[in-house]
């Protein structure tokens, strides 16, 4: 929504809410070269945005204690940053496309110790050859400036960081399915083989062996035969006799 006054935007943003429960106001494309109805009723705003308004102060900025994100960019802001002292937990504020040219003009931001982040790209600041190393020299509390730390790393909640991160975990949960799939099938093929293997009992040993115990019970019950079978008069084998008895014919040619 565009082309309403700041006032018209406040009052369609909020109306559904009470002033202490409003966290977040996005006030985009208004048009207003003043704060006009932004007051310090909304004391639990968090998150507030103002770009491309028509901005050309600050002057009479409510004090909103709980504020951590101030977006003001592409606005006719040079000055008056002085006029934020009362958000005193601010830790995002970006200016990018104003009118600040020089190291004065951001001097009031060295007393926002919580600030972390700052955005001062497409200012006339920004063009100096020594624009980075003034800028995190004088306001020494700073990570970030224009998305980049002092290490020349990139602020992890930039655009093209968060991309990132999202393809390395789409590329990670791949390489696990793929992981997982081929430790099921692993197991299935062990599962298999454990299957194939198992026989019933007797066919589990060796061909080679189950020959040999073939063999050694045909011996067995060979030899059992031959215990068992009669001698040539017929008659089982007795075995011999014993040589303390006489025999009969003895005993005859006695008496």
């Amino acid at each position: 929504m565009s082309n309403s006054s700041m006032e018209a935007r406040i009052e369609l943003e909020t109306r559904d809410l009470k002033p202490g429960e409003v966290r977040e106001l996005i006030l985009d494309n208004c048009r207003s070269a003043t704060l006009e109805g932004l007051t310090d009723q909304y004391e639990e705003l968090e998150v507030l945005s103002m770009i491309n308004v028509g901005l050309t102060t600050l002057k009479g900025f409510p004090s909103y204690p709980k504020l951590r994100s101030l977006e003001i960019s592409d606005n006719k802001l040079a000055s008056d940053l002085e006029y934020l002292k009362g958000c005193p937990n601010l830790a995002s504020l970006k200016l990018c496309n104003n009118r600040f040219a020089d190291i004065k003009s951001l001097e009031p931001l060295k007393l926002m110790k919580e600030l972390r982040s700052l955005d001062l790209i497409e200012c006339p600041i920004s063009d100096t050859e020594t624009y980075r190393d003034d800028v995190l020299g004088a306001i020494k509390q700073l990570t970030f400036l224009d998305g980049i730390d002092r290490e020349g790393n990139a602020e992890p909640d930039s655009d093209e960081d968060y991309e990132y991160d999202e393809e390395e975990e789409d590329g990670g949960s791949d390489e696990d399915v793929d992981s997982e799939e081929e430790g099921d099938e692993g197991v299935g093929d062990e599962e298999e083989n454990d299957e194939d293997n198992t026989v019933e009992d007797g066919d589990d040993q060796p061909a080679s062996k189950r020959a040999k115990l073939d063999n050694g019970e045909e011996e067995e019950e060979e030899e059992e035969e031959e215990e068992g079978a009669p001698d040539s008069n017929g008659l089982p084998d007795s075995g011999p006799e014993d040589e303390g008895t006489p025999a009969e014919g003895d005993e005859e040619s006695k008496s």
